[in-house]
């Protein structure tokens, strides 16, 4: 190993003390590789098989908690007992190098495509006529809400039967829990919305359900982290800044977050409203202070950018450069860094794509998959 590169294989430890063995994570990235009833697919076993070394840290992309909640058709999904033979086989496979498996729990609200395909309707925080939707979406009722907070806990307690070691909460990426946090989204005037402490009664209220079960099926060693997008803002359209996220941030951690994931388009990205004048995921690694561990993600390419992307977390999550190469963290632990790919060309048939993203890609004609912006 390259000396340099050191600091990238030195442990840390989370926040219900379990210790990772090294500052890599898998961003989790939707690889649309389940069968249609939304169990996992051979497609999603040989991705994985194929980066199964990527970090100590493996987070499958988004799983489905709910069936009126699913996102895009051949999306993992994790609202079905019947799944759990298959989640557990994938389980085996991320876990074969000694790594630790992550399950991405997700509800994509208002932008539940999938679910509007197969039944013409879909759920969100406040019926607001968004106009990059080709559909109205339904505000939930109370009961409805309480019923999706079940789903979470569901969904925790059959990760924890299929053998995984821990769940990520998805609350960034203008998904469920995020409409709820941002004013743009969220109209409601009752518990659920309003005052900023309203509109993160829904975040934290799933957060504490899936802290209860993990402690109940699983233990204090399962892993229990939480994704956030660091600001909501298009324009003149304020969902919130970053430091109205910060408010977030800390009650996601006082109600037992073992870590904090960051989804950025660039892990070096400035703040376009508010922040400290400086990236976004310094204020925010400042911010949480060394209490749990943050992961960060975006634009990360390079041994470089790791290495740099450590002055602004604890974990660096990997996400097209593990597309691009499967091997990048082995070659660089070898001290091979140079043999690190850093382009698909003539590559991608070596690549374990599913066949729906590389139709995507093709018809794109891009440079290279667009998987972070698909699935982070």
């Amino acid at each position: 190993m390259n000396k340099k590169y050191k600091s990238l294989f030195e442990p840390v430890t989370l926040g219900n003390g379990v210790k990772v063995k090294n500052r890599f994570a898998m961003a989790p990235m939707l690889v649309f590789a389940s069968n249609d009833d939304g169990s996992v697919g051979q497609e999603g076993y040989d991705y994985f098989k194929l980066r199964d070394d990527t970090g100590d840290l493996i987070i499958t992309g988004a799983a489905a908690v709910s069936e009126e909640g699913l996102g895009m058709p051949n999306q993992l999904t994790v609202y079905d007992d019947s799944n759990i033979p298959g989640l557990k086989k994938l389980a085996d496979i991320i876990k074969s190098k000694g790594n630790k498996a992550v399950m991405q729990l997700h509800n994509a609200g208002r932008e539940a495509l999938g679910a509007y395909q197969r039944y013409g309707r879909v759920m969100a925080p406040s019926s607001v006529d968004f106009p990059f939707l080709d559909y109205v979406p339904e505000e939930l009722t109370n009961d409805q809400i309480l019923s999706i907070i079940d789903d979470y806990a569901q969904a925790t307690r059959r990760a924890a039967e299929a053998g995984y070691d821990g769940v990520e909460i998805h609350g960034a990426n203008h998904y469920l829990l995020q409409q709820f946090f941002s004013v743009y989204s969220n109209r409601r005037d009752d518990q659920w919305g309003g005052s900023m402490e309203k509109r993160m009664a829904f975040p934290l209220a799933v957060l504490k359900k899936v802290k209860e079960t993990a402690a109940e099926k699983a233990g204090r060693d399962f892993i229990v982290g939480y994704r956030i997008s660091p600001e909501e803002i298009h324009g003149e359209n304020v969902g919130y800044t970053v430091d109205e996220a910060l408010h977030l941030i800390n009650a996601v951690i006082e109600n037992g977050a073992d870590y904090i994931h960051i989804s950025s388009i660039d892990y070096k990205a400035m703040p376009q409203k508010g922040g400290a004048g400086e990236p976004i995921a310094k204020t925010v690694y400042t911010s949480v202070g060394g209490r749990v561990p943050v992961l960060l993600a975006g634009s990360i390419m390079t041994p470089d950018d790791a290495l740099a992307a450590l002055e602004y977390a604890d974990i660096a999550a990997l996400g097209r450069a593990v597309i691009i190469d499967p091997d990048f963290v082995p070659k660089l632990r070898d001290g091979i860094e140079s043999e690190i790919k850093l382009s698909v060309e003539g590559r991608l048939d070596k690549l374990a794509l599913p066949k729906v993203l590389l139709d995507f890609w093709q018809m794109e004609n891009t440079p290279l998959p667009p998987l972070e912006g698909l699935t982070q």
